[in-house]
């Protein structure tokens, strides 16, 4: 009779833990379910709508070469060597200007590159800038074919033409 009683609970057993596995897997399939029924979808009408980015963004990496003193802080500060400046200085008795900030400019700034294909946006190249002309803009469509034409030269007079809706002076 033992034998009975043992198969008897061991059948129990089997019962209430298959019991058990399937009504807690329909608890949180349930869960999940009215999560996603409750959910909106959301979706913009991209390029006519655009997402509004936080104010903190990192995008685009923009340099005012008007405001740039050539100080190459923020050559020294970028992690993987993506900035590539050069500058030589002014001819003896030529007119020194000066940044909006008034710092003067005693140097030429003669290449100004940024490779975005090696940049990893962390910001560090513009928390060192002293006169602030190395910034991130909420400019986030830049792809390019080539990685080649991910390197923006920021003295050619295309890239400076972004200045007018990049820059708010």
């Amino acid at each position: 009779m033992s034998t009975a009683v043992e198969q008897n609970s061991s059948f129990k057993n089997y019962f209430s833990g298959l019991f058990n596995g399937i009504s807690t897997t329909l608890k949180g399939m349930w869960i999940t379910f009215r999560y996603v029924w409750a959910v909106k979808p959301v979706s913009i009408e991209y390029p006519e709508v655009r997402e509004v980015l936080p104010e903190r963004a990192r995008m685009r990496l923009f340099n005012d070469s008007q405001n740039c003193i050539s100080c190459t802080q923020c050559a020294m500060a970028c992690p993987v060597d993506c900035i590539y400046i050069a500058s030589e200085k002014l001819p003896e008795g030529a007119e020194i200007k000066k940044t909006s900030n008034g710092q003067a400019i005693r140097l030429k700034l003669t290449q100004f590159t940024i490779d975005t294909a090696l940049c990893c946006y962390c910001g560090l190249c513009t928390t060192v800038c002293p006169t602030e002309c190395l910034t991130h803009s909420h400019d986030y469509e830049f792809s390019q074919y080539t990685i080649d034409a991910m390197k923006y030269d920021y003295l050619a007079p295309d890239v400076k033409a972004w200045r007018d809706r990049i820059v708010k002076v």
